[in-house]
């Protein structure tokens, strides 16, 4: 038998502007014994509530409204209170490579696949609970140390003719199962 967590009096913001899909995830969230939830429906919501108050947990829809869920997650993490180490986790019903390495880029904890049962929500709220992982900050990246290889040449460093776009676009491939998300998004040592 898995060990419960006490979830209640955690203070929680969700972030998403899909009423049916929000009232989802609250339902679940209660469930699970999360008390104290807030519900913003868009970034600039959001971005006011942070900002207003301390929050324990962030549950970011990947699709908002009025801009890009990925620039949410680096303003948070560009903060200069302690928001900035605020756990965030990014639900997302289309999770090709593309878009849940952008999210990772960002600074996010962990993103997960849409729809999620109420026991791979619970789990993946204990795994951010574990011991913080190292906050890292440099100039293009802030958020906890992902430990992940290089997919691609570092910034400043030209292109070749071969290589292909960083543009994000339609969707060109299927989506990451959630245990291939979670490989992507698990720490991992560098040799060198």
């Amino acid at each position: 038998m898995r060990d419960r967590m006490n979830l209640k009096g955690v203070r929680t913001l969700l972030v998403n502007a899909d009423t049916f899909d929000a009232n989802l995830v609250t339902q679940m969230l209660h469930g699970l014994g999360l008390d104290k939830l807030d519900v913003a429906t868009s970034g600039g919501e959001a971005q006011k509530r942070i900002a207003a108050d301390d929050y324990a947990l962030c549950l970011c829809d990947a699709d908002l409204p009025d801009m890009p869920a990925p620039m949410l997650v680096q303003w948070i993490r560009r903060q200069v209170t302690p928001a900035r180490f605020l756990p965030i986790l990014v639900l997302t019903g289309y999770s090709g490579f593309g878009n849940v390495t952008a999210f990772r880029d960002a600074g996010a904890h962990l993103v997960m696949k849409k729809p999620a049962s109420p026991q791979t929500l619970y789990d993946r709220i204990a795994w951010v609970a574990r011991p913080p992982r190292a906050f890292v900050e440099c100039e293009s990246y802030a958020g906890p140390d992902r430990r992940f290889k290089s997919v691609g040449p570092p910034g400043g460093v030209p292109r070749r003719a071969t290589d292909l776009s960083s543009e994000i676009g339609a969707a060109t491939e299927p989506n990451l199962s959630q245990d291939e998300i979670d490989n992507l998004m698990r720490p991992m040592r560098i040799v060198t």
